[in-house]
């Protein structure tokens, strides 16, 4: 590790600095220098700092200290890389403000693949669900990487269902990594660290303070070739990410909706206002990031009886409990339960809450 990734890692300790002020502290010291050994003569840091500032951070002017914090992140496996290192991801590396250093923990390999950001609403309609796991599948089969923000909503949607099918995923933080939020994905954040990613451009002990989240989101744009977002309403963070992904010249695709849901008011914004592509297979993005979708296709046919088939039919776009499927095709419960597992299996119907289902 070099003097300059240390001067980075030093500065990320303080959650007080941000990303400005880190920038014009390393402008005003020679590069190969260590900051802490002339931080307090140097005669231009207090135009960058108040007196507050600088005495907090005179407090971890000690070389050992330093080594105490990285010898720590480096036993919980991990990995530091700054904007010097070879291993940050050249996406990135093209945006306005590209982090200094990413923590992370996992599989940094992730880092360079083809990558494709899902974000959305937190609180997803049946449909949001639905085309977030149809769309999520489809590119996992086609080895792209799903990043998003571990946020509940679409953006668990979209790391789970990416492990589902064995594909990759990243998850961009907040806060540090001992920080995990929200904390009922803490076992989904576990989870994805054996095979996957999960990164933060904040130290690990800086907690997720609410204006690092829309700051965030810009990481989530960086990283990807497009971005996608299934289900939005006006106010969500995604379209943040959108506004990031327009000024990194990042193609958008958004999935259109009812003009009657709130969750569907932010895609159906960036279709009409020309901000993004209209969405309806993820055979666009496919087609966007070059990848021959022939190649990868399994190509298989599945045979429907006339029992299958007829729910299929009645189902159609709205969603059905299991009592109104057993009304309408008088199928006894034992085998409708049955006929109902079966399409679930092959991917032609997703169970939803309170017993209901939906065409995928």
């Amino acid at each position: 590790m070099t003097i300059d990734d240390r001067n980075i890692i030093w500065l990320d300790l303080f959650s007080f600095l941000t990303y400005q002020k880190k920038i014009k502290i390393l402008e005003i010291f020679d590069k190969g220098k260590d900051i802490k050994l002339s931080f307090l003569s140097n005669r231009y840091i207090r135009d960058i700092l108040t007196d507050s500032e600088i005495n907090k951070m005179s407090n971890l002017l000690d070389n050992q200290v330093l080594d105490r914090y990285i010898q720590k992140f480096e036993s919980d496996n991990i990995i530091m890389i700054t904007i010097n290192d070879d291993r940050y991801p050249k996406l990135l590396k093209e945006i306005n403000s590209p982090p200094l250093c990413l923590y992370c923990k996992g599989n940094i390999q992730l880092l360079n693949t083809l990558s494709v950001a899902v974000v959305g609403t937190r609180r997803p309609t049946d449909y949001g669900i639905v085309t977030t796991k149809q769309f999520v599948t489809e590119l996992c089969k086609n080895d792209v990487t799903i990043v998003s923000g571990l946020a509940v909503g679409i953006d668990t949607i979209a790391h789970k269902t990416a492990l589902e099918n064995q594909g990759n995923t990243i998850a961009v933080l907040a806060g540090g990594l001992y920080h995990i939020y929200p904390a009922v994905n803490q076992s989904l954040a576990r989870k994805m660290t054996e095979n996957n990613l999960i990164l933060s451009e904040n130290s690990p002990i800086i907690s997720p303070l609410g204006y690092y989240f829309p700051i965030r989101n810009r990481i989530i744009a960086g990283l990807s070739s497009v971005i996608l977002i299934p289900e939005a309403s006006l106010n969500s963070g995604s379209m943040h990410t959108k506004e990031y992904a327009n000024q990194f010249n990042r193609e958008v695709f958004a999935i259109p909706g009812k003009i009657t849901s709130e969750m569907s008011k932010g895609t159906n914004q960036i279709i009409k206002n020309l901000e993004g592509i209209i969405t309806l297979s993820p055979d666009i993005i496919l087609e966007a990031l070059h990848i021959d979708k022939n190649k990868n296709d399994k190509n298989f046919q599945i045979q429907l009886d006339i029992n299958e088939q007829s729910i299929l039919n009645y189902i159609q776009t709205e969603k059905k409990t299991f009592q109104e499927i057993a009304d309408y095709t008088n199928i006894p419960a034992s085998e409708l339960n049955s006929i109902l597992l079966n399409l679930e299996i092959n991917g032609l119907l997703t169970k939803l809450a309170n017993n209901s289902y939906i065409k995928s």
